[in-house]
Formats: C-alpha cells, sequence, structure tokens
C-alpha cells in the first residue's frame, strides 16, 4: 500500500483526510511534520544502543491518544514546532 497524504492512510485509522489541502484528521496534524524533541537517547536499552546510545525523534500527533501515556503533551497536546523534511533528515543523521 502506498502512503497518502491527500486521503491519510498513514495510520491505522485510515481516517482519509486531505492533510495536503491543510485540513487535520484524528491525530490533529496537517501534511507538515511537527516535531517536540530530537536528541541523543542514552542509557536506555543498551542491548540494541551499545554504549553510545541512540537518537530518538519525538513527532506530534499520535492517534493512539493513551490516556496513561508519559508523552501525552508531545503526542496528543499539539506541543512542537512544524519543520521542513530536509531539517528532519539533518536530526536523524
Amino acid at each position: 500500500m502506498e502512503l497518502n497524504l491527500r486521503k491519510c492512510n498513514i495510520c491505522p485509522r485510515m481516517c482519509g483526510v486531505d492533510r495536503v489541502s491543510g485540513n487535520t484528521g484524528f491525530c490533529g496534524q496537517t501534511g507538515t511534520v511537527k516535531v517536540a524533541r530530537g536528541a541523543l537517547h542514552m542509557w536506555e536499552e543498551p542491548c540494541i544502543s551499545g554504549t553510545r546510545g541512540s537518537g530518538t525523534v519525538f513527532f506530534s500527533g499520535c492517534t493512539l491518544k493513551c490516556s496513561f501515556c508519559q508523552n501525552r503533551q508531545i503526542s496528543a497536546g499539539g506541543f512542537g514546532a512544524e519543520i521542513s523534511v530536509e531539517r528532519l533528515a539533518e536530526i536523524f543523521i
């Protein structure tokens, strides 16, 4: 299946909203990338991250809406800033 932002099918809810036009679906996000934090992530899951840690990016707009989410302010509260895809690539690298 090909991802489609014009009839959004990115998450399992498949709400079908046209995010490219600026409309928001269940997640509350448009077609832009909204990130709350990008940083090195140290000392968790050492069997995968080794001694140098790993990277983490916290995106806004989770569709699960778990009531006890430790990152609820970020994932469901609209916290964060819109960034370009190019900036996101820089953060990943």
